[in-house]
């Protein structure tokens, strides 16, 4: 096991600071408000020292990966370039728009700062993002917060679906994990599994429903790269396993049966009831509408207000449906930036999910196994954050977006410097 701040030893460059600020990130994310905020500017700050201290060192990256880390440091840019282009064309500057957008800028000096240092924070990842499951796990179990609802857990300054969206997320990392760098000791795999049906358990406690199509998802991305072998007997052992846990869990029931009646029961031709699911495909068709009457300035938050009770809207979602969305979002990552920034907006959500996917899923027909797994663990993450941004926003919480924006970074930074190795080692 790495040891985890880099030994006992002060830290004795920007480097191992940058490693050890980052290593601790998902040890308190939900338990302690501020945590990845005060990480990220801390880890920016010595980002950008690295770089320039080191201004006259280039990448040691081949060209081709040199390529994707220019690529990655404009996609974090995208966020904030599109709030500014919407803005500019609305004539409607308002400065705390680019709060969330701007943690993913904060993200560019950490990365280059990862590739120039050649350093691999995963690794420390590997071993903290189950300690920082079991920590949570403790704090519910002491004090239940149910300031949000009488049935639905979490902690007292993250709601429920971004709670439980973050726990299954967590958890299926330490599942993907397991044997990640080198065979794992009996007692680290009997840890890093805890981690996952910890993080399991608090996403089902929350009861929120978000991301949980992820998982199965996940499971059998896991058991086609890691058990090919023995696909079928884990196959089956799979589906059990989830059978099981089904039918044990009463929340988990009532939750996926709610979530069948109620996608049954919408009317694509007439007004819906407002409910959870229901909701949310309206919240999809009114971004559609809403987005053709402003492709390129987009409508900020509430710039919508005057189309509540349009006749087009009015056909399929209630008056509540229109107004939850003008107070509350749209409840959907990529919905809520085309309506806010129009067209950009639209364009940067889809290329923070779709331009790290093509990257980490290249990595799965790499040469090193090491590289593979990595690839595999990275995109697992990923998957998950998009399913969860399709029924919530992801990005929009500082604190998640701080998060998301951070581990995005680390991945892509292991990956690159891993895959330019492969690429020195084939060469020479």
């Amino acid at each position: 096991m790495p040891q985890i701040l880099l030994g006992l030893r002060p830290l004795a460059s920007p480097g191992d600071a940058l490693q050890a600020c980052l290593a601790v990130l998902p040890l308190l994310v939900l338990t302690k408000s501020g945590w990845s905020g005060v990480i990220l500017v801390l880890s920016a700050v010595l980002g950008v020292w690295i770089v320039v201290a080191q201004r006259n060192r280039p990448f040691d990256l081949p060209p081709g990966q040199r390529r994707w880390m220019l690529g990655f440091a404009v996609l974090f840019c995208m966020p904030v370039l599109a709030i500014a282009l919407s803005q500019a064309i609305r004539h409607d500057w308002i400065g705390r728009y680019y709060d969330s957008p701007a943690r993913f800028l904060l993200c560019v000096p950490i990365l280059l700062a990862l590739v120039k240092l050649r350093a691999d924070v995963v690794k420390f990842f590997a071993y903290v993002v189950p300690c920082g499951l079991l920590l949570t796990g403790l704090v519910i179990s002491l004090k239940w917060n149910l300031w949000w609802d009488t049935t639905r857990v979490s902690t007292h300054f993250v709601d429920p679906l971004t709670f439980g969206s973050v726990n299954l997320t967590l958890g299926l990392f330490c599942l993907l994990a397991i044997d990640l760098y080198q065979k794992d000791e009996w007692i680290v795999r009997l840890y890093k599994f805890c981690g996952f049906a910890v993080g399991l358990y608090l996403s089902v406690l929350s009861s929120s429903r978000t991301g949980w199509a992820a998982a199965p998802l996940v499971l059998l991305i896991w058991l086609n790269a890691r058990l090919a072998g023995y696909r079928v007997y884990a196959f089956a052992a799979a589906v059990l396993l989830s059978l099981a846990v089904f039918y044990l869990s009463a929340t988990l029931r009532e939750r996926t049966g709610m979530a069948i009646e109620e996608i049954m029961t919408y009317h694509w031709d007439g007004p819906n009831r407002h409910n959870s699911v229901g909701a949310r495909l309206s919240f999809i068709r009114m971004a559609a509408f809403l987005l053709e009457q402003n492709p390129f300035g987009g409508f900020g938050d509430r710039g919508f207000a005057t189309f509540i009770g349009h006749p087009e809207l009015n056909r399929y979602a209630v008056v509540k449906t229109q107004e939850f969305a003008l107070n509350a979002g749209f409840h959907n990552e990529i919905a809520t930036n085309a309506v806010r920034s129009g067209i950009w907006g639209l364009l940067s959500s889809l290329a923070l999910f779709v331009v790290p996917a093509v990257y980490f899923g290249k990595q799965l027909w790499a040469d090193c196994k090491i590289t593979q797994r990595l690839g595999l663990l990275a995109l697992g993450y990923l998957l998950c954050t998009f399913v969860s941004g399709m029924t919530t926003e992801v990005f929009n919480l500082k604190f998640a977006a701080s998060f998301h924006a951070m581990m995005l970074s680390c991945f892509i930074g292991a990956l690159l410097i891993r895959s330019s190795s492969a690429s020195v080692n084939l060469k020479s």
